[in-house]
């Protein structure tokens, strides 16, 4: 039998997600190209985000991620796939967590020179509820921090 097979769809799910949503945005003394290789680099990405903890990032649309973060006395499992892949541009990616009720939700992170710098906009979207949102923002931003001495 010949049949004809559709591609699976890497797009966003909106019936499975959330109705909540975190924006933070950072400026970084570097270039988009820079900026957008911390987050696609395996070596960049298990230093400053997985912080050495098990890690796997298959970095292309249709990709997955794992990477285990450890916090609240425990590892905490994240698993994802890659939505978008636009060099300097734009990285998407789903983001399962136990803090998203084990739901799928999605991160957008724009990258755009703005002053010299890169001006980094990452939103997270489909958060469960409040609450899972403000843990999300204050992770975000925990993240962000850490990547301008990731960046130097």
């Amino acid at each position: 039998m010949n049949a004809v097979m559709k591609p699976i769809d890497q797009g966003r799910n909106p019936a499975a997600m959330g109705p909540s949503s975190v924006r933070v945005t950072r400026s970084y003394a570097a270039s988009p190209e820079k900026v957008f290789r911390a987050w696609t680099d395996q070596a960049s990405l298990k230093t400053w985000f997985a912080k050495d903890q098990p890690c796997s990032f298959d970095v292309r649309e249709g990709g997955l991620f794992y990477v285990a973060m450890f916090g609240a006395s425990k590892l905490n499992h994240h698993y994802g796939r890659y939505l978008r892949v636009d060099s300097a541009r734009a990285l998407e990616f789903t983001w399962v967590s136990e803090w998203t009720a084990g739901k799928e939700s999605a991160v957008l992170i724009e990258f755009a020179v703005r002053d010299g710098k890169t001006e980094l906009t990452l939103t997270h979207d489909g958060l469960p509820n409040e609450e899972f949102a403000a843990m999300h923002r204050g992770g975000w931003t925990s993240f962000l921090d850490e990547l301008v001495e990731h960046l130097h």
